[in-house]
């Protein structure tokens, strides 16, 4: 949040951050604007931006959508956000539109390893189906350790949701990230885990250096994006031995590794590119006001404001 405090301050632009639980939601035939925030009517902002990720809730997606059908601009709107916070629908979306992902099992109980081993092979990734940063996400050596998770998750049926895929072996402990904005891939980053892990999460020790992809990586990572209506996405992509593979999308990507990395300010670019978009004036003296979503691990979700996609140099 305090990139985006600062950016939206240096840029002349009125920032709030609001909690959607804060919210009264009322449906009822009034036209015009309606929103009302901790008891009093919220003014009608040029702009939401959801950050709520993996974490959106039910009354989060609500809030969105009751401000869509009000004509409010959003990035990204409800739709795409409920899209990619779930990682198999992500994949169905993308699978629909002849992109290469890993090759995917939806879990079931019981566990069949039988089925697992026959489609995917050892080793295998196993992933809850909500999760961002890493977590939930773990690599089965062999059919011996996969049947010790799968008595644990069978045990655990009532409230555990999760897929297997297939190991990419080329990319273990290397992926890339692309960041996408407005169509364009911006800047990209390099991730490596520092200790033999087959995740390269920066959250989890990774380290990121500034990549330049080449033109069917950065293709390959709009094309994402546009399938599953992101304005802004961290496109996570895996390096096969014969081309790319999609790890995953991200509606909300964190960003503070890519910007040491790349030396670039995302918050800028995002502000300068739905200014353009949205044709918004640029003096400084006009402070406009912006609104985004933000909900944070511990699902205190928070709304805040600010513009989209710039168009910077960086190499999603």
């Amino acid at each position: 949040m305090f990139r985006f405090q600062q950016s939206a301050a240096q840029a002349g632009i009125r920032l709030d951050v609001l909690n959607p639980r804060d919210f009264e939601l009322i449906v009822d035939s009034t036209e015009g604007w309606s929103a009302v925030y901790q008891g009093r009517k919220l003014a009608k902002p040029d702009l939401i931006i959801p950050r709520t990720g993996s974490e959106t809730s039910y009354f989060t997606l609500a809030v969105l959508r009751h401000f869509e059908r009000q004509g409010i601009a959003m990035v990204n709107g409800p739709a795409a956000v409920e899209a990619v916070a779930d990682k198999l629908q992500t994949l169905q979306i993308l699978s629909g539109a002849g992109l290469p992902i890993p090759k995917t099992i939806l879990g079931k109980f019981p566990v069949d390893v039988n089925v697992i081993e026959r489609e995917l092979g050892f080793p295998v990734v196993v992933k809850t189906l909500r999760g961002t940063r890493g977590n939930g996400v773990l690599l089965c050596a062999n059919r011996e350790q996969f049947n010790d998770l799968a008595t644990l998750l069978d045990g655990a049926q009532s409230s555990a949701d999760f897929i297997f895929q297939e190991y990419v072996k080329a990319s273990h402990g290397r992926d890339v990230r692309v960041l996408v904005i407005n169509g364009r891939a911006v800047a990209a980053m390099e991730r490596r885990s520092t200790d033999g892990s087959f995740k390269s999460n920066i959250s989890l020790g990774g380290v990121g250096s500034a990549f330049e992809p080449p033109p069917d990586m950065a293709e390959l990572a709009v094309r994402v994006a546009s399938t599953l209506g992101l304005d802004v996405a961290g496109v996570d992509i895996l390096l096969d031995a014969d081309g790319y593979r999609i790890c995953e999308a991200n509606s909300s990507p964190g960003f503070q590794g890519l910007e040491k990395a790349c030396r670039i300010s995302v918050p800028d670019a995002i502000f300068s590119a739905m200014r353009d978009r949205l044709g918004l004036p640029t003096s400084s003296r006009r402070r406009t006001s912006w609104q985004r979503l933000l909900d944070s691990l511990r699902n205190a979700v928070r709304l805040d404001n600010r513009p989209t996609p710039t168009t910077v140099r960086e190499p999603t």
